[in-house]
């Protein structure tokens, strides 16, 4: 696939910018531009990259996405029946939904040696600071080098649900 003109900006800016927060359009592919941008990355000896996203997008949109854009890379789905062996298993991208977020905040620091990129679809699940999904984000991501948001509906009650998001 050819990058469309906004996808080549964007993957232009992910290279210079290691924090992001993409609000594109529904549709517009930030899930492609991702998904390159890590395989790019992981080309490089980059470590592996954990996927926080809704239940019902880990397999039609990322799962699907990755087999379609980079089939080189594996990928592991963490459901919480599988979440232990899901994360055991050797992979590229482990994609998980946004309450396994409580789950990783109790992992040791050494169980994140192994990632350099935290992708967080539909960021606005985390938008109040004081859900316990919310928390336990703020705890992880200081093991990330690369943190991205990704949301096409960034709504939002207050300039306060945007700034948690940011954080």
């Amino acid at each position: 696939m050819t990058d469309l003109a906004h996808q080549t900006i964007s993957r232009r800016f992910l290279k210079k910018q290691p924090r992001v927060f993409d609000m594109s359009d529904c549709g517009t592919g930030k899930t492609y531009v991702e998904i390159m941008d890590f395989a790019d990355r992981r080309k490089k000896k980059g470590k592996c990259m954990l996927v926080l996203a809704c239940k019902s997008l880990l397999r039609s949109a990322w799962d699907d996405d990755i087999k379609k854009f980079a089939p080189h890379l594996k990928t592991s789905i963490a459901y919480a029946v599988n979440r232990e062996a899901a994360f055991a298993a050797d992979a590229d991208i482990y994609i998980t939904n946004h309450d396994a977020a409580k789950w990783l905040a109790e992992k040791p620091k050494a169980f994140f040696a192994r990632f350099d990129t935290l992708v967080v679809d539909e960021s606005t699940a985390l938008k109040h600071h004081t859900s316990q999904r919310s928390r336990a984000v703020a705890k992880i991501v200081k093991y990330f080098e690369y943190r991205r948001l990704l949301s096409g509906t960034p709504h939002t009650n207050g300039i306060c649900d945007l700034w948690h998001q940011f954080f």
